[in-house]
């Protein structure tokens, strides 16, 4: 039987794109950002923090409901548990 991570050490073992890649397809606005990220070929894969993300965001012109989106994301992966509702 193979080990499984804590879900607190998720995020130190997943980049958040990694992360992210696991709500492709929900009907939310997370599965939206999920979504676009996976078709965007310029999102930065190995993002190491919110305020790069959000900079890489704000340049590319996502809506704020994207931007808001992605912080509240952001913040459920630094803290390695799944959003604690719908995003």
């Amino acid at each position: 039987m193979g080990y499984t991570l804590p879900t607190a050490l998720m995020s130190k073992t997943t980049t958040f794109y990694e992360w992210l890649e696991k709500h492709k397809s929900k009907k939310s606005p997370l599965g939206n950002l999920a979504d676009d990220a996976a078709r965007d070929e310029a999102f930065p894969k190995d993002v190491a923090s919110l305020d790069a993300l959000l900079a890489y965001m704000k340049a590319k012109k996502h809506s704020g409901l994207q931007i808001a989106t992605a912080r509240i994301a952001w913040q459920s992966y630094a803290r390695g548990t799944a959003p604690s509702r719908p995003i």
